[in-house]
């Protein structure tokens, strides 16, 4: 420990306390926030089947989420979020880790007359300060996106239901894709 850490404990009265080595248990509070935010990042990972290389992005949206939920720790109704910024945060933004979309290309991007005009890739989370969307494409680009369509959807969940029925029933499957505000043109 050095001279000014030594001092800056003197200076305000507390006092250096280490841990025994290979003992989380000392620090029960915070090896359990860990345990708690692996198990979330582990099993966004698993539902949607993501490449375990990207579990960083799945730990991190792992803090989001638990950052903007309530807790039994803290007052009724109230989230960490909450309790930092003083405002309720607003979560209608939220989808899926590692659901598929479609990113809606700019002009600029669209490869001639007959090119693309969308790219689909994976959802990874939220980036710090930005309202966009982090996401892999499938070509293994990492981006920031705004427009951007989800199909939030198990693919193999809706066939398997789909098996299961009979020929007479009629079901109508939701595809998580959110549907297009359309202005209407003012009557000339």
């Amino acid at each position: 420990m050095t001279n000014a850490f030594k001092a800056l404990h003197d200076e305000n009265g507390t006092t250096h306390q280490t841990t025994v080595p290979e003992t989380p248990q000392q620090n029960g509070v915070a090896e359990r926030l860990n345990r708690v935010l692996v198990e979330m990042a582990r099993t966004m990972m698993r539902q949607k089947d993501v490449d375990q290389d990207l579990w960083a992005d799945a730990i991190k949206t792992a803090v989001y989420i638990y950052n903007r939920v309530t807790s039994r720790a803290l007052p009724v109704g109230k989230t960490p979020f909450d309790l930092w910024t003083g405002n309720m945060p607003n979560v209608i933004h939220m989808r899926v880790f590692g659901s598929t979309f479609w990113v809606v290309l700019h002009k600029s991007h669209i490869d001639g007359w007959f090119g693309y005009e969308a790219a689909k890739g994976v959802f990874l989370g939220y980036p710090d300060g930005s309202t966009a969307h982090k996401v892999i494409l499938d070509d293994g680009k990492v981006v920031k996106e705004r427009s951007v369509v989800f199909n939030e959807t198990n693919e193999t969940e809706v066939a398997e239901v789909a098996e299961e029925l009979s020929g007479d029933e009629v079901v109508e499957v939701e595809t998580g894709l959110r549907p297009q505000k359309r202005r209407r043109r003012p009557r000339c």
